[in-house]
Order: structure tokens, then sequence, then C-alpha cells
């Protein structure tokens, strides 16, 4: 949506860390402990499950502290028991707490322990000569604050959990129309010469560099909002994904929310296709050369719907005539359309860009749509057969407040390969408008992220689904295989239960779910041979993954 997430995430976290302690983050008054907080707040855990717990110490400023010994202790160790490791097996029905103590200071959680087999039975069956999609990536807008002084605080921590732990390895990178301009507004905004107000007004705005879109005046195009996000946030992504052996998709995404521009300023790149490429071309070149990055896939324009330039054939005019201009300059492109905010208008856009210009179709990669409007079972299934139709992909790519019950069902009706909820970090609030929050310096996974791990972390790029079917119908599956072979089924649970899954090859399998009052919790593993089963549970509603080892 029309939101500016420099502004607006920048706001959010100065307010967060104006109490910071005036000796700043890496000074501390002292060393003793004033608290203690023990993630996750609260467990419920099926007989024979296990679960990690995570305790921090801070000093009464909320400065983390590191290096102490944390003891752990269970009132009843016949229900929970847990390791000084902090790790809590669950025993037998019933209740205990679990004390974590730190330096004198203390938290302790509520543990119950339910039986595993009640509620709902079924049977899950897989067929892997049934495949539908291939997973592009989980994707994510670049933002996280980085705008602001207290990013250096978390920065770190935030790249790690996003890539390591979550699983996100797409990034949305803007490049905004008011980059061609003779005038940085982003640094003038930066260093305070002008004020928030002014930055909006001005920073959609379009000045032509020359009279020739074939010919490029490169003291016409100020990159540097696109270069804060390519050093801040890009780079560090890219190379904690290539330690793990995989790589960051990069989706370069033009924005022009025309509306928000402010008389005398005017916008161009709508009436000429040789207008928009050359911007496109030029923000790629200064990529390649600046940073050794090309882009893997070029989003048109995001929300063209939300504009009253963009419509279909302007959409498929800018690709025939961006691919033409990138290939000349020896770069193969891949387009993403028509990413409208309201699912209803895809359909629409889509086909009069094919019915207008049918020759945009060999350069498209995906067929995108926002989520904001309440898309059917049908418009879903209507975008995974355009795209079917027409040899490509389909992707969800924002929806502010997007949950695992939307994700599930893009992944299995619309047949999406890649997904975005929206930033990756900023602010406070957990409203769904990215995934972690960022509160005095501390990162934490939102609570939608908690839910959409179970799908991000296990099923990567390059995953294709196969079909799954089950016997019950509070349990919705869905099922992959990874490009090491490793199968994965996640499975939507809309109430507590046990079930089998038959289908998987022989191996061992880890099993973890998340419900609303238990996150990231393992079953112990599953060794199978072959034609068996994999039997589990899962205590209340919620999803279940389990996957290869």
């Amino acid at each position: 949506m029309n939101r500016d997430c420099g502004f607006f995430g920048a706001l959010v976290l100065a307010v967060a860390t104006a109490c910071e302690s005036d000796a700043g983050p890496n000074l501390r008054p002292d060393n003793t402990v004033a608290s203690v907080e023990v993630t996750p707040p609260a467990l419920t855990l099926t007989v024979g499950a296990q679960q990690r717990l995570t305790a921090r110490a801070f000093d009464v400023a909320h400065n983390e502290l590191t290096g102490l010994t944390v003891t752990w202790s269970t009132t009843a160790a016949s229900v929970a028991s847990v390791s000084q490791d902090g790790t809590v097996t669950a025993n037998a029905q019933g209740s205990a707490q679990i004390t974590a103590t730190a330096g004198g200071a203390q938290r302790s959680v509520a543990v119950t322990v339910v039986a595993g087999g009640g509620g709902v039975t079924g049977t899950i069956t897989l067929n892997p000569a049934v495949r539908f999609q291939t997973i592009s990536g989980w994707e994510a807008h670049g933002q996280s604050g980085h705008e602001n002084p207290a990013f250096q605080q978390y920065k770190d921590r935030l790249f790690d959990l996003a890539a390591n732990d979550v699983g996100i390895n797409r990034l949305r990178l803007e490049v905004r129309s008011g980059s061609e301009n003779t005038v940085d507004y982003y640094q003038q905004w930066r260093a305070g010469q002008i004020d928030d107000a002014r930055w909006r007004c001005v920073r959609f705005a379009t000045v032509n560099d020359n009279n020739d879109p074939q010919s490029i005046n490169a003291s016409g195009f100020k990159f540097s909002q696109m270069d804060s996000m390519v050093q801040n946030v890009i780079l560090p992504m890219r190379q904690r994904l290539q330690a793990r052996g995989e790589r960051l998709f990069v989706n370069l995404t033009y924005t022009a929310f025309t509306n928000t521009i402010c008389s005398p300023g005017q916008y161009h790149h709508d009436d000429s296709p040789q207008e928009y490429a050359e911007i496109i071309l030029a923000a790629t070149q200064h990529l390649r050369t600046r940073y050794n990055l090309t882009p893997d896939a070029w989003e048109v324009i995001l929300e063209p719907d939300n504009t009253p330039f963009w419509r279909g054939p302007t959409i498929g005019a800018a690709i025939v005539a961006t691919a033409a201009r990138l290939s000349a300059a020896g770069i193969t492109a891949k387009f993403i359309a028509p990413s409208t905010a309201r699912p209803a208008s895809a359909d629409d856009y889509f086909d009069a860009m094919v019915t207008s210009v049918p020759a945009a179709i060999p350069h498209m990669l995906e067929l995108s749509y926002h989520r904001y409007g309440s898309p059917s079972v049908a418009d879903l299934q209507g975008f995974a057969s355009r795209a079917v139709q027409r040899g490509i992909s389909t992707s969800m790519l924002e929806h502010i407040d997007a949950d695992y019950h939307e994700l599930h069902e893009d992944l299995k009706h619309a047949r999406v390969s890649a997904w975005q909820q929206f930033a990756l970090a900023f602010g406070a609030n957990d409203d769904g408008s990215q995934y972690f929050t960022v509160s005095g310096g501390t990162v934490n996974l939102g609570s939608r992220t908690r839910f959409l791990r179970q799908y991000f972390k296990f099923v990567r790029a390059g995953a294709i689904r196969i079909d799954a079917t089950s016997a019950n119908a509070n349990l919705d599956p869905l099922a992959f295989i990874n490009s090491n072979g490793g199968f994965v089924v996640v499975v939507k649970a809309t109430s507590g239960g046990s079930f089998t899954v038959g289908g998987l090859p022989a191996g061992q399998y880890g099993i973890k779910y998340t419900t609303s009052g238990a996150y990231d919790v393992d079953h112990p593993d599953v060794t199978i041979g072959a034609n068996q089963t994999v039997s589990t549970s899962i205590p209340a509603a919620g999803v279940i993954t389990i996957y290869r080892k």
C-alpha cells in the first residue's frame, strides 16, 4: 500500500528508543541484573514433546547483559522437566512452573502438558507423481528501520533471525519514480534540510534527465535511497544466505504513488515506454556497477490501480520496451506484474495486457497480486489457471496483516511461488506490517511470523509442491520436495488431535508445531522405513511441520 516505510519506520523507532540511557547502548551503569525475560512466556506441550526456552537478562536501563550463567528449575519434574540449556520435556499430563534465574533475578513460565491423542484423527497421504508450483522464495520489503540510528543496535540480530531462523530469502528493493530528478531530495530529507511533508510531496515527482530516452544522463538520476537499502539491508542479507549455501532473490520494484505529488511536481514515466525503460536500465546498471548486483526480477509497478496512469496495456508496453533495452545491455530480464492492490483487479489488468501486448508474456516471470480485498477460492484458482496457461508462476507480494491462513490459501489455490506479508522490520506495534518488531533495540518475532515460520523455515527455494490429501477436513496439508530431495509436510490444523502421514520416503523426520499457546515445539524425531507412516499430534489449532532431517 501507499505507506512510506522510511518515514514511519524512522518515526516509530525514534519514539521507541527515545528513553534509552544517556550513556548509550554500549555503556551500562553496572552489570546488576534487574530483570529476566523468558521466551516463549507460556507453553502447552503434548506428552513426549520438547521445546527449548530462551532466557535474556537486562539491567535497570533494559540493556541486555550477556555472558551470564542461567540456571533452570521446575516445580514438577514428573510433569515437565528442564535441562540446563532450557530444554523442557513434557513427561506426563499436568502443570508445572519452569523458572530461569540469572544474577539473582528470576522469571517463571507456566507449562501445561496435555495428552497427545485426543481430538481429530486422520490420515494424510502424499502423491509425489502429482506436482504443482516451484517455490521461488519468501519475500519481505527491505524496510528494516535502517534510517534510524538505533538500527546499529539490532541489525545483526535481525538479519541472523531473518535469514537463518525464519527463512526470508527474497527482498523487495524499490526504485522510486522520483529517482529521476536533478535534486537528491532523499539526501536533503536525511540531512534535515527538508521536512517530512516536503519529502512526501517530492519523492515520486520526476524531472526528465534529457529529451532522449536512448541516452542516459547519469547526473539526472539520484539513487541514494536505493543505495541506502542495498548497503544496509540487501548486502548483509545476501552475505548470510550465501553462508548457508543459498542465494538472495532481489526483486527490483518500481514505485510511483503519483497521487502524493504536490504541484508543480510532474510525472512522465507512463506516457513513454522508452522513458520507463530508461530509468529501469539506469537503476540496473547502477546496481551492477556499484555492487555487482543484478536483480533476479523486475516488478513493473507497485499497485498500478492506485495511480490514474497505469493500466494493463501500459504495463505490457513497458515490459516489451524494458526487456529490449536491458537485453541490448547484455541483461536478460524477467518481469513481475500486475501487482494490483486489489486482487479483483489483477485478472482485468493481466487480461488487458495479454490482449493488447501479447509480446510481453515471454518476458514474464510471475503473475502477481496484493491481497487488499478478500479473494474467493475461485479468484485464487483463476490466477493459477491464467499462469499455468501462459507458462508462468504466480505470487502474492503484499498484504499488511496477512497470516498463515492466507499463506496456506495462496499456496494451495493460487499456487503462488513467492509470498510477502510486508516489511522486514520496523516499529514496536505488532500489527502485521512487519515480520519482526523492534523495541528498545530488541528484535522480536511478530505474532503472525511465528506461524509463517512453520512454512518458510522448512520449504526452501526450489522446492516443488506435490499432492497431499487428508481424510479429515480439520487437517489441511501441503507437501513439498526440497531441491535436496527432502520431503516437507505442513499441516494447518483447525483443532488439536493425532494423525498419520503416508507416502514419505524412508528416513529420519523432525516434527515441529506452533499453536496460539505454544511456539516452536519439537516432538521427538521419528525414523521410518520404506512404506511406513509417521504418526504425530498437535495439542490445539495451529500449524505442524514434518520435515526430513
